[in-house]
């Protein structure tokens, strides 16, 4: 039996992707309403919830929970397929590799929040969130960034490879004792 994927997993998922609603919608054929309804955890049909899932899964997408029948997910999440660990003999081309070992972007989307509220919780510019998304490192903020998440229970997901330069299986989810 396939399962649907919580809402803060398929935010996740789009935000990994750097997709806007509009064209997940056109990938997944799906309305753009259905994929607002499914991100914010309002009544859509599993059908659209599974198509989403298959869209995400087919550009390398792993969705991340665990539960008991019955009840709801936790641990929820996603990140980039990748090998199962550093040096498990897997070829690293066939997997997506990102520059960087953290998606701020994908920790923002599970939290449901903006730049401006990521910003202002976390003492930091609407600027500087928004290049740390980007991809721009700067090392103070971006360490400041990245333990603020961790604290509101983001586990950050991936490893990093010498040879290669590029983080693999990155993505978040939601930290033990956390939804």
């Amino acid at each position: 039996m396939r399962v649907p994927a919580p809402a803060d997993a398929l935010r996740v998922a789009r935000a990994l992707l750097m997709l806007s609603q509009r064209e997940a919608a056109e990938g997944a054929k799906v309305m753009q309403k259905s994929i607002s309804a499914a991100e914010t955890s309002k009544s859509v049909l599993l059908e659209t919830n599974l198509n989403l899932v298959d869209f995400y899964s087919s550009k390398g997408i792993l969705f991340l929970g665990a539960g008991t029948v019955g009840e709801e997910v936790f641990r929820s999440g996603a990140r980039w397929i990748g090998p199962d660990a550093p040096g498990d003999g897997t070829v690293l081309s066939m997997f997506h590799g990102e520059k960087n070992e953290v998606s701020f972007r994908a920790a923002r989307a599970l939290l449901n929040k903006t730049q401006a509220q990521v910003a202002e919780a976390a003492n930091l510019t609407v600027d500087v969130v928004k290049g740390l998304e980007s991809e721009a490192r700067a090392r103070g903020p971006h360490q400041a960034l990245k333990e603020w998440y961790q604290h509101e229970g983001v586990e950050f997901t991936g490893w990093g490879n010498v040879s290669t330069g590029k983080f693999y299986g990155v993505g978040v989810r939601w930290m033990s004792g956390r939804p």
